[in-house]
């Protein structure tokens, strides 16, 4: 994501889309009541020609955005509220469709810190992994975006048999498959996994082949499973520290640590949370996606605030991640603290 223009004296940020990872943070960030303005295509009435579809630019009203994961298109709908006056579309319904290359202004009538920061942080420049775990058997490929895991080929391999291909071959061949979701990808970084030696012979095929990096690493199987098992290997973490999806796994995994040991560092559920926000006490919040849009999202996006503002890591758990329904279990919440706090007593007299 690229920030074209930030005047936030008006309320104005606006943004050029530049993946679809871009797409899922603009989801998270426009809300229901705020002006969205972007160039899109109205059906009009013309003198003399009846109905054309004419480009413009329009300025709609937000009453509710969809956003299908991996399907490279964000939709906005909202009544219009500027727009070219010769057609007279002021205060009927458009959707406006956002997709990669899009140039978008959001106004609100006030920006919140998190907000701000994560449209910041999406323009940062991240890593696009592609990550391909295979055996003797099957091959998955899939890319590593900010929405979850987007799995791009998936296949069925002969395996080595009598009369069939030789390991020269079947290497050849899977590297043929990651070569061409490769090239529809267009990622920085190539991560292959397999068991025993196969990867070899497919790492140093793709790395003539492809002239960028390519990793490779060790997994139990190939297909999908072998995916999930390479996201938790040490040498996709040093790739993607920065990542998203795998930072939130860790911090997950740091809180079931401290939980398990029964540490007082760790805390779960919005009301709890909120006492240790005004406490400055988080030092890392996962929140599940929902949780922005439903009977709480004032107080959930007070505590984002608080704890952001503190300098502590904000992090939304995106639906279609795994770590979503651990979260979810938890209240919606969960928090790793700066310093132990016997969190229910805090409650208690705050109730009390």
């Amino acid at each position: 994501m690229k920030i074209v223009r930030e005047d936030l004296r008006h309320g104005v940020i606006e943004v050029r889309v530049e993946c679809e990872d871009d797409l899922w943070v603009l989801k998270n960030v426009v809300a229901k009541d705020d002006i969205v303005v972007a160039r899109t295509l109205r059906d009009v009435k013309v003198d003399g020609e009846g109905k054309r579809r004419l480009p413009m630019v329009l300025a709609v009203r937000v009453e509710s955005v969809y956003f299908q994961p991996f399907s490279g298109r964000l939709r906005i709908l909202g009544r219009i509220v500027e727009g070219p006056e010769e057609y007279g579309l002021r205060g009927s319904y458009h959707t406006l469709s956002i997709d990669v290359g899009s140039e978008v202004a959001v106004i609100k009538p006030r920006w919140t810190r998190e907000q701000i920061g994560r449209l910041r942080r999406a323009s940062e420049r991240r890593a696009r992994v592609l990550l391909a775990a295979f055996d003797f058997d099957e091959v998955a490929v899939a890319v590593l975006l900010e929405q979850g895991v987007k799995y791009v080929a998936e296949r069925s391999l002969p395996g080595l048999r009598d009369g069939g291909p030789t390991v020269e071959e079947l290497a050849e061949l899977v590297s043929e498959i990651i070569a061409s979701a490769v090239e529809l990808e267009k990622p920085d970084v190539v991560l292959v996994a397999s068991p025993a030696f196969l990867k070899d012979y497919v790492a140093d095929i793709l790395s003539r082949r492809l002239g960028r990096p390519v990793y490779r690493d060790s997994v139990s199987s190939g297909g999908r499973p072998g995916i999930g098992e390479l996201m938790r290997r040490d040498s996709l973490k040093s790739v993607l520290r920065t990542h998203n999806v795998l930072a939130t796994e860790e911090v997950f995994e740091e809180f079931m640590r401290l939980l398990s040991a029964g540490s007082d560092r760790v805390a779960y559920g919005p009301e709890v949370i909120r006492a240790l926000s005004d406490l400055g006490a988080v030092s890392k919040l996962l929140v599940s996606e929902d949780m922005l849009y439903g009977e709480q999202r004032e107080l959930v996006g007070e505590v984002m605030e608080k704890v952001e503002s503190r300098g502590g890591d904000v992090r939304i758990v995106p639906e279609e991640t795994p770590v979503f329904s651990k979260v979810k279990a938890f209240g919606g919440m969960v928090a790793i603290l700066r310093y132990p706090v016997d969190a229910r007593e805090l409650v208690r007299e705050g109730g009390g």
